[in-house]
């Protein structure tokens, strides 16, 4: 028989907040959702919504990091706004997610590098990975691995989909095709220009090669080959942004988080293209 009753150790607050969440999610599950600490690296266009998703579901112990500051551009997709100019990311979405739920816990990172990461990583149990900074990228994603924490990243492309990088899949550079093992993070740093720019060339024929993106991406013709060849940034159009932050969010607690959910290894694209109302899968070289 389903009583509705919160559990001892949770505010007269929380539960007003997660009340709604019980049926969907079990009283245990919702604990652990409370207690687990999810790392958003990145809090910008998927990070910051994914960040907010999370603790309006009822996680108080995140972990968040971004090296940015806010510009006009970032208006048209992230949370903030023009007040926001020039404050740094982690700062706004810290103050914002705060007024969510003023009782959870947030370590913050303004950037990640071998002396902190140990401190970045402590008792993380899924890692999100939505930076937009290859190289450090690279590096979470080794120490990720060496330490077995599950880490998720997805792109927000009109695309549904997370691919997880675990002890089970392919590594990160093996599934992008990044002939970088043999760099140090001190020396991907201090080629970051060259690094970034070899990434970046590697990471879009692998997004963009899911059917049917390119067609979307080129509505106006030309901006595709634009953005794979580097002469404009990689666009970026908020319900797009959203909804997939939205389904990463899904992961992290289905998959990440609860364990009920079969996470998607790389480098197995599989997804929903909610344009065309179609399923999509493709397995990519690597």
């Amino acid at each position: 028989m389903f009583v509705n009753q919160k559990l001892d150790n949770w505010s007269n607050s929380y539960w007003e907040r997660v009340t709604r969440n019980i049926g969907p999610i079990k009283f245990d599950e919702q604990e652990t959702i409370r207690t687990s600490r999810v790392a958003v690296l990145g809090v910008g266009g998927l990070g910051g919504p994914l960040a907010e998703n999370l603790v309006r579901s009822g996680c108080q112990n995140l972990v968040i990091c971004d090296f940015d500051v806010f510009d006009e551009s970032n208006l048209n997709r992230q949370i903030c706004t023009i007040e926001d100019i020039g404050k740094r990311k982690i700062d706004v979405m810290e103050e914002f997610i705060r007024k969510i739920d003023p009782e959870v816990a947030i370590k913050k990172f303004f950037k990640i590098t071998e002396r902190n990461i140990d401190a970045v990583l402590e008792d993380v149990k899924v890692v999100a990975l939505t930076l937009d900074d290859p190289a450090t990228s690279i590096f979470i994603a080794r120490e990720c691995r060496k330490r077995a924490i599950p880490m998720v990243e997805s792109w927000a492309v009109p695309f549904l989909f997370t691919w997880w990088f675990t002890p089970e899949s392919v590594d990160y550079e093996n599934c992008y095709g990044l002939d970088t093992y043999h760099y140090s993070y001190s020396e991907l740093s201090n080629m970051k220009e060259e690094i970034n720019l070899a990434t970046y060339q590697a990471f879009l024929p692998k997004v963009f090669a899911m059917p049917g993106v390119r067609e979307k991406y080129d509505r106006e013709q030309g901006a595709f080959e634009e953005v794979m060849n580097g002469s404009i940034g990689a666009r970026s159009f908020a319900p797009f942004v959203r909804i997939t932050a939205d389904f990463l969010s899904v992961d992290i607690i289905f998959s990440g988080i609860l364990g009920i959910k079969p996470k998607n290894l790389a480098p197995n694209l599989k997804g929903f293209d909610y344009i065309n109302m179609e399923v999509k899968e493709a397995v990519l070289k690597h």
